[in-house]
């Protein structure tokens, strides 16, 4: 996609150059963990949304390269949260941090990482953003916690799946989408629309994320299938499947909690055949549609072209 847009490509490495430099730290452990989860990739979808919306208003690089950098960083002491508290073993195909340097490194390391995020845009950023930013991390952690407290929850409704996704996922790429859009001085009937693409991109990213697995290729999508099922998260298409036909095997499968990999097999099977991946395709199809009627208010350009591209490609990724 950066090759496609080269309006956004030398951004995007001032971006990824502008992270290296600015996570240093005097702790090897921490910088070493650090370098793995940075080097290792990454879409890079959350900056690229910042990029991409600045630039159709006044676009000052000395602003928007380290707010688009410092909600990358957010995201990634999200990712590396979310480990400890599933045990994740695996992260991008590589052994994930807490896995590696182990759970305490890991805590220092998801904490450095957003401490350090916010100081590089406290000085530089409005005040109206940064309480938008401050806002939406408070949720996203709170989102995180439901998410853990719902763990085996075998009577979880799809509106509060939606509701803690939304949290937990859905609003750190409305912030991406509402700060790039609110930095740049764009009017504020964009700035509300770029806000809702964020919201609904991001709520069909997390759907998608969730099919993966049940249905992702392993060494593509980087960790096990079923990895959630196995951590007693619940998810779209599992919850679904509850709701059918099908739920008594199922329920009489995870009554057991501690499953087997034939046990998940078994599981996934069964989500397959109830219908539930198929019901939250057509979900995340749904969700990237308004998305993109957001996109409306838009006059055609290439910024334009490449967030309709982002949509896009969110239904086609596997990883």
């Amino acid at each position: 996609m950066f090759d496609k847009y080269e309006f956004v490509k030398e951004d995007m490495k001032k971006i990824d150059e502008f992270i290296l430099a600015n996570v240093k730290t005097n702790s090897p452990t921490i910088k070493k963990a650090i370098d793995d989860l940075v080097l290792s990739g990454g879409k890079r979808i959350r900056p690229l949304l910042v990029i991409a919306i600045a630039r159709m208003g006044e676009y000052s690089e000395e602003k928007i390269i380290p707010i688009a950098a410092s909600i990358e960083i957010m995201h990634m002491a999200t990712l590396i949260h979310d480990d400890i508290i599933d045990d994740s073993k695996m992260r991008r195909g590589q052994k994930s941090v807490q896995s590696k340097y182990g759970k305490e490194t890991a805590v220092f390391t998801g904490d450095f990482l957003f401490s350090q995020a916010f100081n590089l845009i406290a000085d530089i950023i409005s005040k109206e953003n940064l309480k938008l930013i401050a806002k939406g991390v408070k949720a996203i952690c709170e989102g995180e916690i439901e998410q853990f407290d719902n763990r085996y929850n075998l009577d979880l409704s799809i509106k509060k799946y939606l509701k803690r996704i939304y949290r937990k996922t859905a609003l750190l790429f409305a912030i991406s989408c509402e700060s790039g859009a609110s930095q740049a001085g764009l009017p504020k009937e964009m700035i509300r629309a770029m806000r809702h693409f964020g919201l609904e991109i991001g709520t069909a990213f997390q759907i998608v994320d969730d099919i993966l697995d049940y249905e992702g290729v392993e060494r593509v999508v980087g960790k096990p299938l079923g990895s959630d099922l196995l951590n007693g998260i619940y998810t779209l298409p599992l919850i679904y499947a509850l709701k059918t036909d099908r739920k008594k095997v199922i329920k009489g499968i995870l009554r057991k909690r501690d499953l087997s990999r034939r046990d998940v097999n078994c599981i996934i099977k069964e989500v397959k055949l109830s219908g539930g991946i198929d019901y939250a395709k057509e979900l995340a199809l749904k969700y990237v549609k308004k998305a993109v009627k957001y996109l409306e208010v838009i006059p055609d350009c290439e910024q334009k072209s490449l967030m309709m591209d982002i949509a896009d490609d969110v239904l086609k990724r596997n990883h």
